[in-house]
């Protein structure tokens, strides 16, 4: 039976950040995922911030499709709130190759990586963690979860579920692009209940078109195709589909024994917008220190649930309120905030100023402290808050 330091369940970003900085921090530590490749099945719209490219520690760009500056949000009745930056905010990504680079960095710090391990099962023995993986068994002091967002065995550990999991389907199509350095974000009750519709370029001719919905994300991504805003634009047939789940609201628990789950597997997702790599990267880089901590020099591992939810935890609070809040408006509420925010221009200058697509909080109460004199806002927000 091979022995490490550190296992780690799952290649994806969250999963080989953490188990670059164990073994930076002198754990030997594998990599065990189940794919026959890393970065594969895509699960991911492949729009990342630039605070989330800083965090992956890659240095080359060979991943990067389109920059983007601009954002335009439509209303369900078609109304539209625009805004532009100078600098590039964020990039449309190839997440295979941004995966596969992750994993080379990991490689790089002296990171085994088993190709197909589907781990089945696992047992402790003694301060040992047994995992199963069918022909062989693989013993580790400390497991991290990046298993993404079943978890099947972050759950079997003693992990809970986060508290809320959404749907979400994508597709790449020719497109007619309207402008290539802004994202298209769709809001409405009809269009994708519980979170929002997005059309991202990714060249002048090619968007991916998505949605994450409470439930049925395929129903819902075929109604928004075949809309009169979408239909009209799009210019041939679908070259690919992406479906998965989103896990948003991290569990009271992310510790079990012997155990940490980072990224998906801990829900550690951005609830304004649905995205995890930046903070399932920041969590990771956590959840790496303190495992190898706790196999060299005697650490708990609780330590990470503290110093994960110091790092991040107050920004996902703030964004399960937001998206709370965003679930109970009617369409005509929204249609009410966006034209709101659309005629206070410097509004929309702070947002350019201060958006930040992974860490959205400040921009987000900044708004909401310019828009506090405005009464029908406020008493809005106050009706669908309680």
């Amino acid at each position: 039976m091979d022995r490490y330091d550190v296992a780690v369940i799952g290649g994806g970003p969250a999963g080989l950040m953490a188990a670059k900085h164990a073994s930076i921090y002198g754990a030997s530590t594998v990599v065990l995922e189940e794919h026959k490749a890393v970065g594969y099945p895509v699960q991911c719209a492949g729009l990342l911030g630039i605070r989330a490219l800083e965090a992956s520690e890659i240095r080359e760009e060979g991943f990067l499709l389109n920059p983007f500056r601009g954002a335009v949000f439509v209303s369900p009745d078609g109304s539209r709130l625009s805004f532009r930056s100078p600098d590039i905010r964020a990039w449309a990504v190839d997440r295979r190759l941004f995966d596969r680079s992750m994993a080379v960095e990991a490689v790089r710090h002296e990171v085994e990586i088993m190709l197909g391990a589907h781990v089945r099962s696992l047992r402790r023995s003694g301060d040992l963690t047994v995992l199963e993986l069918g022909d062989k068994e693989i013993a580790a002091r400390a497991v991290i979860s990046a298993e993404g967002v079943r978890a099947s065995i972050a759950r079997r550990s003693g992990i809970p579920p986060p508290k809320r999991l959404l749907s979400g389907a994508q597709v790449e199509v020719p497109f007619d692009v309207d402008d290539i350095e802004s994202v298209e974000v769709h809001l409405g009750r009809d269009i994708a209940p519980g979170l929002f519709a997005w059309v991202i370029p990714i060249s002048r001719s090619s968007a991916r078109v998505g949605l994450c919905a409470i439930d049925g994300a395929c129903s819902h991504l075929r109604r928004f195709l075949s809309s009169d805003r979408i239909n009209d634009r799009i210019r041939g047939s679908p070259v690919s589909l992406v479906v998965g789940g989103l896990p948003l609201g991290p569990p009271d628990r992310t510790v079990a024994d012997g155990m940490l789950a980072v990224g998906d597997a801990a829900a550690q997702v951005k609830p304004t917008s649905g995205g995890g790599v930046y903070p399932g990267i920041v969590c990771g880089r956590i959840a790496g220190r303190v495992a190898a901590e706790h196999v060299l020099n005697g650490w708990q591992l609780e330590r990470y649930e503290r110093e994960w939810r110091s790092a991040i935890g107050r920004e996902i609070s703030l964004g399960m309120k937001v998206n709370d809040t965003l679930r109970r408006m009617s369409d005509e509420d929204i249609d009410m905030m966006i034209r709101k925010i659309a005629s206070r221009p410097e509004v929309i200058r702070a947002i350019e100023e201060h958006g930040d697509i992974d860490r959205p909080g400040r921009v987000i109460l900044r708004v909401l402290t310019m828009l506090a004199l405005d009464l029908s806002f406020i008493r809005t927000i106050l009706r669908v808050m309680f």
